[in-house]
C-alpha cells in the first residue's frame, strides 16, 4: 500500500469514527390500542458503534452494533444504545417501525392488532403454478412485462427479473431466493418520504410487506421472508399499479422453497 493510500485510508477511518454519534440508552413501554401493556414484543435496532473489527493486519471500524430485547410483563424495555430505526414485532400484532433521533432516551409506542392488517397469501395449487412465474412467490405475468430468469448466477437459489416500460412509466421487479433481511435497508427507510408495512403469511411461511416513496417520487415495495423477497422500483404510480397487480394476486409455493 502506498503512503498516499495509507493516508487516505486513515482519513476515512478517522472520519468514520468521529462521525459516529453516541446514542443514549433507550427506555420505553409498548402498549395496545386499549392501553394494555404488551409483553413479549421483540425490539431490534442497530446502534452506531465506534468499536473495531480486527482483520489481523489492520482494524476497521464497526459502524453498528445489533441490539435485540423483549418487553417484560409490564410492556417495558431497555436498550443500552440504539439507532435511528427501531423495529417492533410480535406475531399477533401489526409490525411497527419507528424513526427516532439518536438522542432520544424515552420511547412509548402503541401497537395495533395484527389480524386487521394481516395479508393471507394463498398456497399455490398445481394448476396455479402451471400459469405463473416465480420462485416461492408465484405471479401471473402480463403480456407487456418482460421476464428474465436467473439460474443461480446472482441469487443463491435463482430468481427472476421483470421489467415493465410504457412511455415514461418504468417498473423493475426482482424475485430472488437467498438469505435476506426481513426489512428494507435502513438507508432507504431513512430517505423515504413516507412508508407503510404489514405482515403476510402463507402456511408456515411469513414475512413483511413494506411500501415507501422516495424523495424523487419513485415508488418502492418489498415483500420478504427470511429466505427470499420480491422488490420493485417504479417511476410512476401507473407502473407501480402493474407490478402491484402481479404481487397482490400471487400465490405462495411453500413446498418448493423448504
Amino acid at each position: 500500500m502506498t503512503t498516499r493510500s495509507r493516508v487516505f485510508l486513515i482519513l476515512i477511518l478517522t472520519l468514520t469514527l468521529t462521525t459516529v454519534a453516541n446514542a443514549a440508552e433507550l427506555n420505553g413501554v409498548v402498549k395496545s390500542e386499549t392501553g394494555t401493556p404488551l409483553s413479549g414484543v421483540q425490539i431490534l435496532t442497530y446502534a452506531p458503534h465506534a468499536g473495531a473489527i480486527d482483520l489481523g493486519s489492520m482494524k476497521l471500524p464497526a459502524n453498528s452494533k445489533r441490539y435485540e430485547v423483549t418487553t417484560d410483563a409490564n410492556g417495558k424495555f431497555k436498550i443500552p444504545s440504539h439507532g435511528q430505526v427501531i423495529y417492533f414485532y410480535r406475531h399477533d400484532l401489526k409490525p411497527l417501525t419507528k424513526i427516532v433521533d439518536l438522542t432520544i432516551a424515552q420511547l412509548d409506542v402503541v401497537m395495533e392488532d395484527g389480524a386487521k392488517s394481516l395479508w393471507k397469501v394463498p398456497a399455490c395449487s398445481a394448476s396455479d403454478k402451471a400459469g405463473r412465474t416465480g420462485v416461492g412467490f408465484m405471479m401471473i405475468v402480463p403480456k407487456d412485462v418482460l421476464v428474465k430468469k436467473d439460474n443461480g448466477e446472482k441469487f443463491e437459489e435463482g430468481g427472476y427479473f421483470f421489467r415493465y416500460q410504457n412511455s415514461d412509466n418504468l417498473g423493475l421487479l426482482i424475485n430472488s431466493w437467498e438469505s435476506t433481511s426481513l426489512q428494507p435497508s435502513e438507508e432507504e427507510l431513512l430517505k423515504a418520504k413516507q412508508f407503510s408495512q404489514r405482515r403476510w403469511a402463507s402456511g408456515e411461511k411469513w414475512g413483511y410487506d413494506f411500501r415507501w416513496t422516495m424523495p424523487d417520487g419513485h415508488l418502492w415495495r418489498r415483500v420478504s421472508t427470511r429466505n427470499g423477497a420480491l422488490a420493485y422500483r417504479a417511476t410512476t404510480s401507473d407502473a407501480a399499479k402493474i407490478l402491484d397487480g402481479m404481487i397482490d394476486t400471487m400465490c405462495f409455493d411453500e413446498p418448493a422453497v423448504k
